[in-house]
């Protein structure tokens, strides 16, 4: 079975954006959320860190987050990974040339 790519949520999108990448997301429960334009699932808990007990606040470091999304099982999947900045930052770019 192929393996999807999940990746964690650890930026916040900004209500202007968020309107325009909506039409791409899909609720597919168990708190995941798909996107159809990237290919990718993202967590819809974006302090899942700290909702789920693993770091008090959900402020952690680089090493911290990488460790904590290698190492996180969550929907059946545990193949989950950090989001990039440069990956972010390109996305927010396509969004907003989209408006």
């Amino acid at each position: 079975m192929k393996t999807a790519l999940r990746i964690l949520v650890l930026i916040a999108i900004s209500p202007a954006t968020n309107a325009a990448v909506r039409a791409g997301l899909v609720d597919i429960g168990g708190g995941m959320i798909y996107d159809d334009d990237l290919d990718l699932t993202w967590l819809q808990d974006a302090n899942y860190a700290m909702t789920s007990g693993a770091d008090a606040d959900g402020l952690m470091a680089h090493d911290e987050a990488n460790a904590f999304a290698q190492n996180l099982s969550y929907g059946g999947f545990n193949d989950w990974r950090r989001i990039e900045r440069r990956s972010c930052h390109f996305r927010c770019r396509r969004v907003r040339s989209r408006l």
